[in-house]
């Protein structure tokens, strides 16, 4: 299961982007479910859209992983969620051990058909990771925190400091707040498209700052169907990111920008690295 939230790749409609073509009209928005971020999500028509960018900027992504967790030779590496294995399998063909968890069976499917030696896929929940003192670090990459509630998020956290060995380092990448702020006009709503031949995917984006979530109505308009949903994801700053993970048994707590520069509040991405606590 992975969750989009970067700009690159995107195509933004007009401030007043509630003024679209007459046969396009954008339809009520979605609920969004009590999950905050529904498994059907991830399937086939993701992978359609977004397959294609996400593998363009994935050898880059890994040579960034690696610069910053620093893995000595032997090191096991967990990542979680991770998909259709874009991430895991690479940091696997470099030489080291990794398992991957996700949810969906269909991405795990995938990922298990393009794994080098190595890889270990597991199903499950990010909540209730079944790992004890095993890794080395793990990787949580592209906007895969914040799918739950605030408790069910902080379990996420925990359960990777569960998952690490003393001294561990975890990698979280995500979406800058500051820059998804920025990104939405002063009409409350951003709508971003992605298009593929004749298919169009289609998310209205709006942010709330009591909450501190986007909600995100998502139209995909395929092969003459039109299918809707809707997501919510957790948008922490860097200072409450750092906090949750302190409070999760993390120390020594670096911020970094999607280039592994110093983060600032026009950078575009934020990827933070943290190490386990030797006791909690």
């Amino acid at each position: 299961m992975q969750s989009i939230g970067d700009f690159r790749g995107w195509r933004q409609a007009r401030p007043d982007a509630g003024k679209v073509h007459p046969k396009l009209r954008l339809p009520a928005p979605v609920p969004v479910r009590e999950e905050f971020v529904p498994s059907e999500l991830f399937d086939e028509d993701y992978l359609w859209f977004m397959e294609d960018a996400l593998d363009e900027r994935s050898d880059a992504e890994v040579e960034l992983i690696l610069r910053l967790l620093e893995l000595a030779p032997g090191a096991e590496v967990l990542d979680a969620p991770c998909g259709h294995g874009r991430i895991a399998n690479r940091v696997a063909g470099r030489g080291w051990r990794v398992a991957g968890l996700d949810s969906s069976r269909l991405f795990l499917g995938i990922a298990r058909e393009r794994a080098p030696e190595g890889v270990e896929y597991v199903e499950g929940d990010l909540r209730d990771m079944p790992f004890e003192g095993r890794f080395d670090a793990a990787i949580n990459w592209y906007s895969s925190f914040g799918y739950f509630d605030d408790q069910g998020n902080q379990r996420v956290l925990e359960g990777f400091r569960r998952a690490l060995k003393p001294g561990g380092k975890l990698l979280i990448e995500q979406a800058s707040r500051e820059m998804l702020v920025a990104n939405i006009p002063p009409s409350g709503r951003a709508v971003w498209m992605v298009e593929r031949g004749d298919d169009l995917q289609i998310d209205q984006v709006t942010f709330d700052p009591v909450a501190g979530r986007s909600h995100t109505q998502r139209i995909i308009v395929r092969d003459g169907r039109v299918r809707r949903t809707g997501f919510s994801l957790a948008q922490p700053t860097a200072a409450q990111l750092i906090a949750m993970l302190r409070d999760a048994g993390f120390e020594d707590v670096r911020a970094f920008d999607e280039t592994g520069g110093q983060f600032t509040t026009k950078s575009r991405r934020l990827v933070m690295l943290a190490s386990s606590l030797a006791e909690v």
